[in-house]
């Protein structure tokens, strides 16, 4: 047995825990300088939320497509906040600002219907491809079973039995 072997004999592994003390101390800096963009992103990216509460899917796709969405219906809103300074009365005029609400929900909206929209056209689009690719192999096959006789044809449909 090797030396680490038995070192680790006697000794039970820690159990990971969540992020350190160290990653909370700092991040309570930046989330008060960040206070701000906080407010407008969090105004901004309800319909995110309601759609990680909704998704119950295995990969999160609604929840992915309406963030992607959500997140580029909301950062004019952002720009807008970075370019006139990060502060508190900056935040809240975004927050309450209609065309913020329009621009991020309406976009929301948008990854919903994609969302809905895309799995019937594929679905289609398969289905329309499956068949092309069935006939063009159904005619392959008459053109053998013409070069080579019907016995490769029953032969073919006796062994599917």
């Amino acid at each position: 047995m090797s030396d680490q072997a038995k070192q680790g004999e006697g000794t039970a592994a820690k159990p990971r825990r969540g992020p350190g003390i160290v990653t909370l101390v700092l991040m309570v800096p930046v989330l008060g300088f960040l206070m701000p963009s906080c407010i407008v992103l969090l105004s901004g990216m309800v319909p995110t939320i309601v759609a990680f509460i909704v998704d119950r899917t295995r990969g999160k796709y609604l929840t992915i497509t309406v963030a992607l969405m959500n997140f580029c219906g909301t950062l004019p809103g952002l720009t807008r906040l970075w370019e006139v300074g990060q502060s508190y009365a900056a935040a809240k005029a975004l927050a309450f600002d209609p065309f913020h609400w329009l621009a991020s929900y309406g976009a929301a909206a948008v990854g919903w219907l994609i969302y809905l929209a895309i799995p019937p056209v594929l679905s289609a689009y398969y289905a329309r491809s499956t068949g092309t690719r069935i006939e063009a192999l159904r005619r392959e096959q008459a053109t053998l079973v013409e070069a080579w006789g019907e016995e490769v044809a029953e032969a073919d449909a006796a062994r599917e039995e």
